[in-house]
C-alpha cells in the first residue's frame, strides 16, 4: 500500500510540474512577443496572466530569454529527479542504477541534439530557421515534461518484464 502511495505522490508532484511549467512559459512567452512588438513600434495588448506580469514587468526581454533558458535546464532536471525517484521506488538497486544511467544519458543526448538543431537553424535562411526552432523546442519540451521519464519507465519496466517471465524470442 504504501508503494501505491508514493507512486500516487510522485504522479501528482509530475502533474503540478507539467501545470507549473506550462503556466510559467505561456505568459513568459506572450510577455516577451509583447515586448518585441512594443520594440518594433506596433500597438498591441499584453494578455500576460496579472500575476506573473506584475513579477517580471521590470525586467529586460535579455533577462526574459536568460530566465526562459534557466527555467528550461531547470524543469528538465525536475523530470529527471521525478523519475530516478519513481525508478527508486518500483525497481530493485540494478535496474535503478541503469535506469538512472539511461535516462541521464538519453536525457542530455536528447538536449544537445536540441541545442546544435536550434544552432544550426540560426546559420540559416529565416524560413528554415523557424523549421529548425520548431524541432529543436519539440525535442527539449520532451525532456522538460513527465513523459520523458514516463517512457523511459515504461520501457524499462517492459523490459524487466520480459526478463523476469523468460520469454522466449519469437
Amino acid at each position: 500500500m504504501k508503494i501505491q502511495i508514493k507512486n500516487i505522490s510522485i504522479i501528482s508532484l509530475a502533474i503540478f510540474f507539467e501545470y507549473l511549467r506550462d503556466y510559467i512559459f505561456i505568459n513568459l512567452n506572450i510577455y516577451i512577443e509583447f515586448l518585441q512588438n512594443i520594440n518594433n513600434g506596433l500597438n498591441v495588448i499584453n494578455y500576460t496572466d496579472t500575476r506573473l506580469h506584475d513579477l517580471i514587468q521590470s525586467f529586460s526581454l535579455e533577462l526574459l530569454i536568460n530566465i526562459k533558458w534557466t527555467l528550461s535546464i531547470g524543469f528538465a532536471f525536475i523530470f529527471f529527479v521525478i523519475g530516478v525517484l519513481f525508478s527508486k521506488i518500483n525497481f530493485n538497486r540494478k535496474q535503478h542504477l541503469k535506469f538512472t544511467y539511461l535516462l541521464s544519458i538519453s536525457g542530455s543526448l536528447i538536449l544537445i541534439i536540441s541545442f546544435l538543431i536550434f544552432w544550426a537553424g540560426q546559420q540559416l535562411n529565416v524560413e528554415n530557421e523557424n523549421n529548425f526552432y520548431s524541432i529543436s523546442l519539440e525535442l527539449s519540451h520532451f525532456v522538460q515534461s513527465s513523459l520523458f521519464p514516463i517512457s523511459f519507465f515504461l520501457i524499462s519496466w517492459s523490459i524487466n518484464q520480459y526478463k523476469i517471465f523468460n520469454f522466449k524470442k519469437l
